[in-house]
């Protein structure tokens, strides 16, 4: 009797919190449109989640180490322009991935060294690297979008928007990559660091740990993951280079990263929770656009979570206040 009392206790506890909102609203927007529960909507959410996951996967890291990180989706705008350029200019399918890829890195590198090396607070850093990008973007096609067939024909868009056992391969590679981060962030010494950094970064380097070269790492990553997604929205979005998408998922992306904080670490950014908090967006979004509302009323909702999202940091951040020198993360 104890013990099955522990577990529901353990289910029912704060760290599970974001399940049962998810699981809730899966129940009322059901209730309210009950063509949500249909097959193709609902694979049509996972496929949605995917790529503002992915978007986000790296700036989940940068938020638990104390920092910020602005310029996610205006990186993933201009790796989707570098790739249709690349393409429209005589570049294979892979090359030109690979073009976008070192593009985003390159804008990594530029924010890790002015961060790690000069000590610019990162949020002006990402904000300059933010506008670097947009600009790039905007320049390869006077700022409209850039499509070619040569994308839509290729195998690699056809496998991509395929599905197995009824699942969007999209997801499933997604799903796969967070697999990956969790091993790193939950298994690897480099994990703690993450949120070493985040808790008390003069403790870190009292210890000898290598705060810049981690630092450097996570802001590549955040810069990688970006670039990556925006490289996959041309093939299972847009069909073409986006230049002004960055502006759509800045909200949105922040508001996935926050929410995951309500899940498992609570109060800490975590890579499990931003794939929850990606899930859980993309169905209330789905769910608001089944009932017809409009595009403010989404915002004004995603405004909503956002902040309940930041209200839960700051709680539990508040209750850690005075929690020194641990070098361990919960």
């Amino acid at each position: 009797m104890d013990k099955l009392k522990k577990t529901i206790n353990k289910i029912f506890s704060a760290e599970y919190f974001l399940f049962w909102l998810v699981a809730i609203a899966c129940i009322i927007l059901g209730i309210i449109t009950p063509a949500f529960y249909s097959f193709y909507n609902i694979m049509n959410i996972l496929r949605n989640s995917s790529y503002i996951a992915l978007m986000v996967l790296g700036l989940t890291w940068v938020i638990a180490s104390g920092e910020m990180d602005c310029s996610f989706p205006d990186i993933a705008a201009c790796s989707s322009m570098v790739f249709a350029y690349s393409v429209l200019n005589g570049v294979g399918i892979l090359g030109a991935i690979f073009l976008a890829l070192v593009v985003g890195i390159v804008l990594g590198v530029i924010t890790s060294i002015l961060v790690v090396k000069f000590n610019f607070h990162s949020l002006i850093t990402t904000i300059a690297v933010a506008t670097i990008a947009r600009s790039i973007a905007a320049a390869l096609n006077g700022g409209m979008p850039l499509g070619t067939p040569v994308i839509k024909s290729s195998f690699l868009y056809k496998l991509l928007n395929s599905s197995i056992g009824g699942f969007p391969l999209v997801f499933i590679i997604v799903l796969l990559i967070y697999a990956v981060l969790v091993f790193i962030q939950e298994r690897t010494k480099f994990g703690q660091y993450i949120y070493a950094l985040g808790e008390n970064r003069k403790a870190v380097q009292e210890s000898g740990i290598k705060v810049n070269i981690n630092l450097t790492i996570i802001f590549i990553s955040s810069a990688l993951f970006a670039a990556l997604a925006g490289i996959l929205m041309v093939f299972v979005v847009y069909g073409s280079g986006q230049p002004k998408m960055g502006s759509s998922f800045f909200l949105d992306g922040f508001t996935v990263v926050f929410l995951g904080a309500m899940a498992f670490k609570i109060g800490k950014c975590n890579v499990v929770g931003t794939f929850l908090g990606a899930i859980l967006l993309a169905l209330i979004v789905n769910g608001l656009t089944l009932m017809g509302a409009t595009f403010a009323t989404s915002q004004i909702v995603k405004g909503i979570l956002l902040v309940l999202g930041i209200v839960i940091v700051a709680i539990a951040q508040k209750k850690r206040k005075g929690n020194k020198g641990v070098l361990k993360y919960e």
